[in-house]
């Protein structure tokens, strides 16, 4: 069967005729539209809204990519590029992406996941599979192990040759084996790639024999690791993503046969700001800024009560990022948004939503801290992007001040991890800059 992968963009009509119908189909089925509004349907077109990811339908697969173009007009650089990110959120930080590069022009993002977990799988093949003691009981002609006296009285009453018996067999047959039986049992009806789909079929003869346990998925949670299996970890990791749908940043809608996987790219954003400012941070400020990510310390109000019996906090705030400077006593409020500003908008397209938000986070934690720090400066982050001529690079600043309020809007470029970082440093460094103006003026 050959390949077909159709891409598109976040928010770009499909047209198609057959896709179109397929697509409507499945997002009815799994109720994508109104529970999760993951698509938008009318009557001529569907469109993506807020997630990249993958859907098979059958024999095609449905790419859909960011709106803001994470590397401009090289599509293998950007899906490179994306991995690269998800390898920076908290979801993915057991880094089970394998160092070797994978072929990736004309091939999906999900393809790409099922080929990783290929390699992981080939790995443990190579190594040896597992086998751990399992414990059995069963009605057998040799006394060994320990006898289950209730269920032989029960079943061997009248036959006196047969013993029921309570033993532990060294067996293949482990909850890990299972798992991946399982995996790659659903990855082969899922994959439209033919070399994907050969390499299935090559490791799933080394599966063949294990025995599916009952309840496998189920148990997947409780499987650990030590140096006995900690080879298999990476595999399993791939195939909690393939089997278990859990993670928030993850929908993986699933009829026993299709997975669909769905990043929601508002959350993907927040998650790779959030950890790669805390590890600037670990490397580069360290004794001076402290982060937090979705701090929920401040309530909106101080006190609450009923009939005056005084109640827990309630209607508390969180933020996607806060960050302390230790030495000038200043909270700074830092929020991610997915969204592309426009210059030629008169509002930039900012939302007055989101300055409201950042005003009242502001205050509340002004208020929370006004004895130990000051809170009176927010930042709201964009992806940089050239996609228009009238769109922010990440050289571009807006600042709004009153007089105990400043709201900065800074861009970042998302094209490499050095990009990133660069942009990200500029902006801490504000907050350590901030703190030497704080000293001159105590000096003068």
């Amino acid at each position: 069967m050959e390949e077909r992968i159709f891409t598109f963009r976040e928010f770009q009509k499909i047209k198609n005729k057959k896709i179109y119908s397929k697509l409507k189909k499945y997002i009815d089925d799994n109720d994508l539209e109104d529970r999760y509004e993951f698509f938008k349907i009318t009557k001529d077109s569907i469109v993506p809204q807020n997630f990249v990811g993958t859907i098979p339908l059958n024999d095609i697969q449905i790419e859909i990519l960011p709106k803001i173009p994470l590397v401009e007009n090289d599509i293998v650089a950007e899906k490179n590029r994306f991995l690269e990110i998800l390898q920076n959120i908290s979801y993915f930080k057991e880094k089970f992406f394998n160092d070797s590069k994978i072929a990736i022009a004309d091939t999906s993002i999900l393809e790409i996941f099922i080929n990783l977990f290929i390699k992981e799988v080939e790995e443990i093949i190579e190594k040896g599979l597992l086998y751990r003691y399992i414990g059995r009981n069963e009605n057998i002609s040799v006394f060994k192990g320990k006898l289950d006296i209730n269920n032989h009285i029960k079943y061997n009453f009248s036959h006196k040759e047969k013993f029921f018996m309570k033993f532990d067999e060294f067996s293949i047959n482990s909850l890990e084996n299972s798992i991946i039986k399982l995996t790659i049992q659903k990855l082969k009806k899922i994959s439209v790639n033919l070399k994907n789909k050969e390499k299935l079929n090559k490791i799933s003869h080394h599966f063949e024999n294990i025995i599916i346990l009952p309840n496998s998925i189920e148990n997947l949670k409780y499987i650990t690791f030590d140096r006995t299996n900690d080879y298999y970890k990476n595999s399993i990791q791939w195939s909690k993503i393939f089997l278990n749908n859990q993670s928030s940043l993850i929908f993986s809608a699933t009829n026993g046969e299709v997975a669909t996987m769905l990043f929601p790219m508002e959350t993907i954003f927040e998650n790779y700001i959030a950890n790669k400012l805390i590890n600037i941070v670990k490397e580069k400020f360290y004794n001076q800024l402290i982060v937090k990510v979705q701090d929920d310390s401040c309530s909106a109000f101080s006190t609450a009560t009923l009939n005056d019996t005084k109640l827990n906090n309630m209607f508390n705030v969180k933020p996607d990022i806060v960050i302390k400077n230790k030495n000038s006593k200043e909270i700074f409020i830092l929020d991610t948004k997915w969204k592309i500003l426009d210059k030629l908008d008169n509002k930039f397209k900012i939302s007055t939503d989101d300055i409201y938000q950042m005003l009242s986070y502001v205050k509340i934690y002004n208020d929370r801290y006004k004895n130990s720090y000051t809170c009176e400066k927010a930042y709201l982050i964009y992806p940089a992007t050239n996609i228009r001529k009238n769109s922010f690079s990440s050289e571009d600043k807006i600042k709004f001040k009153t007089d105990n309020f400043e709201l900065n809007i800074c861009f970042v470029n998302l094209s490499s991890e050095e990009t990133t970082e660069k942009d990200l440093v500029n902006i801490l460094s504000k907050f350590i800059k901030e703190e030497g103006k704080d000293e001159k003026n105590r000096k003068i």
